[in-house]
C-alpha cells in the first residue's frame, strides 16, 4: 500500500492530532451552516433561510481554532482531512444517498428545493465517486505490492530486526520506536560510529561495530549475527553517507567509500540474509531512498546514484521473489523521502514548508516501522507530493529539467562529516580509529 498525497499517509502523533481537529472543525462548519438550509428545505412555504449571528460567531469562533491549527500545516495534513471528511465514501455516501431521496418526485417538501439541490446532488455523488476509487486504487496498490498475499505469522517476540546505520538519525529512531513498541523484539544496531542514544532497560538490543564499505567487514558481520543472535527476520538498510564532491572534484576513495556503503553494502546485506527469508516465506527488508534518486541535485551525483540504485534493486528483488524464489510473502518496502533533519545534511532547504517540510526522524521511522507492523510491503512517499515529483520522470524532458534547476536554490551543506584515514582510505571512528 504505497502512502503519501490522498493515500492516507500516516502522521506522528502531534500531526493526527492537529488532522483530527481540523477535520472536525470542517464537518461541525458544514453542518452548522448547510444544516439551516436542509431543514427549511423540508417545507416549501418557508422563506429562504439566512445565516444568524449566532452561526456566524460559531464559524469566526472555529475560523480562529483553524487559524491556530494552521501554523504548521502541511500538504500531508490537509490530504488527511480531506481523506476522512469530504473524499471519505462512508460520510459522503449517506450524504449523496439522503439528497437523492429528497429529491425524488413524490417526496413531502421536494418540489420546493428541486431548483437549489440538484447541483449539490451532482457534487456529492461526484466526491463519493472520488473517494471510492481513491480506496480502490489504494487497495490494488496494496495487493499487487504483496502478491496478493497475507502473511499472519508475524510475532514481534521472536522477530530479528537488522538496522544499519542505526547510531543516530533515522536508524536510532527505527531502533527507538521497535523498542518502544515491543521491548522483546530483538533488535541489531549496525554502525561504524558507537550509539549516540541509550537503549531503554530490558530491551533487547544489540550493537555492533561495522564498516559497510569493506565487504570483508560485512562478511564477518553476517557470521557474528547469525551465530550471536540469529537469522534477521527484517533488514532495514538505512545506512548512508555523503561526501558532498562534484564528479570531477571527488576524490577516488569518496566515490569508493560513498557507493560501497550506500549501494554495495544493501546487495551484500540482501544476499546474505535473504536465504533464510526465502526459505521460510517470511522476512520484510526496507529501503530508505531519498528523493535524490529522482531528482538529483549537483555535489551529490554519487550518492544520487546510489540511490537511484535501491531503487532498482527494490523493484528486480519485487520480481525475482514472486516468479524465481516462490517466496511472495518476503515484504519489501521504499522510501523516497524528502530532507530529513539527520547529521548527513546542514543548512536550509529554503524550499516552501507547506509543500516540502523539513521532516523530522521520528516521523519517518514511525511510518517505516507502521509498515512493519502491518504485515505488508509498500512504496512511501513523504511528504506525498513527492509521488508527483516522481511522476515528472517520465514527463516533458523540459519541464523534468525545469524542476531540477531548482534544486541550486537549496542552500544545504551536502559535505558529510565523516572522517577518512588518510593513509588507509577507511572510515575513522571518532576515536580516530579505522572502523572495523
Amino acid at each position: 500500500m504505497e502512502a503519501g498525497l490522498f493515500h492516507r499517509p500516516k502522521l506522528l502523533e502531534e500531526d493526527a492530532q492537529t488532522a483530527h481537529a481540523l477535520r472536525a472543525c470542517i464537518i461541525q462548519t458544514i453542518l452548522g451552516i448547510c444544516l439551516p438550509f436542509f431543514l427549511s428545505s423540508r417545507v416549501e412555504t418557508q422563506p429562504k433561510p439566512r445565516l444568524s449571528t449566532l452561526t456566524v460567531v460559531i464559524g469566526i469562533r472555529r475560523a480562529g481554532i483553524m487559524a491556530t491549527l494552521l501554523k504548521d500545516l502541511t500538504i500531508d495534513t490537509v490530504a488527511v482531512v480531506l481523506r476522512g471528511t469530504i473524499l471519505n465514501p462512508r460520510l459522503t455516501a449517506p450524504v449523496a444517498a439522503a439528497v437523492t431521496w429528497i429529491l425524488e418526485p413524490d417526496t413531502f417538501g421536494s418540489r420546493g428545493v428541486y431548483m437549489n439541490l440538484p447541483p449539490l446532488r451532482l457534487a456529492v455523488w461526484a466526491l463519493t465517486a472520488a473517494g471510492l476509487a481513491l480506496r480502490l486504487h489504494e487497495q490494488l496498490n496494496m495487493w499487487t505490492a504483496n502478491n496478493w498475499t497475507r502473511d499472519g505469522t508475524w510475532d514481534w517476540d521472536k522477530e530479528i530486526v537488522l538496522i544499519t546505520g542505526g547510531s543516530s538519525g533515522i536508524g536510532a529512531a527505527v531502533a527507538q520506536e521497535l523498542v518502544a513498541r515491543n521491548p522483546r523484539t530483538k533488535v541489531v544496531v549496525v554502525d561504524y560510529v558507537p550509539l549516540t542514544w541509550q537503549p531503554a532497560p530490558r530491551s533487547n538490543v544489540r550493537y555492533l561495530q561495522c564498516d559497510l564499505s569493506d565487504k570483508t567487514a560485512i562478511r564477518a558481520l553476517c557470521d557474528r549475527v547469525r551465530r550471536e543472535v540469529g537469522n534477521p527476520t527484517v533488514l532495514v538498510n538505512n545506512a548512508g553517507l555523503s561526501r558532498g564532491f562534484t564528479v570531477m572534484d571527488g576524490t577516488y576513495t569518496d566515490v569508493e567509500l560513498t557507493i560501497n556503503t550506500n549501494l554495495v553494502a544493501p546487495f551484500l546485506l540482501v544476499k546474505e540474509f535473504l536465504p533464510h527469508m526465502v526459505g521460510s516465506n517470511h522476512g520484510h527488508i526496507i529501503h530508505v531512498g531519498s528523493m535524490s534518486a529522482i531528482m538529483p541535485p549537483a555535489r551529490i551525483a554519487d550518492y544520487a546514484a546510489t540511490k537511484a540504485g535501491l531503487v532498482a534493486l527494490h523493484e528486480a528483488l519485487q520480481l525475482e521473489l514472486k516468479h524465481v524464489h516462490q517466496a511472495p510473502k518476503v515484504r519489501l518496502t521504499l522510501g523516497i523521502f524528502s530532507f530529513i533533519r539527520t547529521p548527513l545534511f546542514k543548512g536550509q532547504t529554503g524550499q516552501p514548508a507547506f509543500l516540502f517540510p523539513l521532516l523530522e526522524s521520528e516521523t519517518v521511522a514511525r511510518r517505516l516501522v507502521d509498515a512493519l507492523y502491518s504485515g505488508f510491503g509498500e512504496t512511501i512517499y513523504l511528504p506525498g507530493i513527492m509521488r508527483y515529483v516522481a511522476m515528472l520522470r517520465g514527463g516533458p524532458e523540459w519541464l523534468s529539467r525545469v524542476s531540477r534547476e531548482q534544486t541550486q536554490k537549496i542552500k544545504v551543506d551536502y559535505v558529510g562529516y565523516q572522517k577518512v584515514n588518510s593513509k588507509t582510505g577507511r572510515l575513522e571512528t571518532p576515536g580516530g580509529g579505522s572502523a572495523a
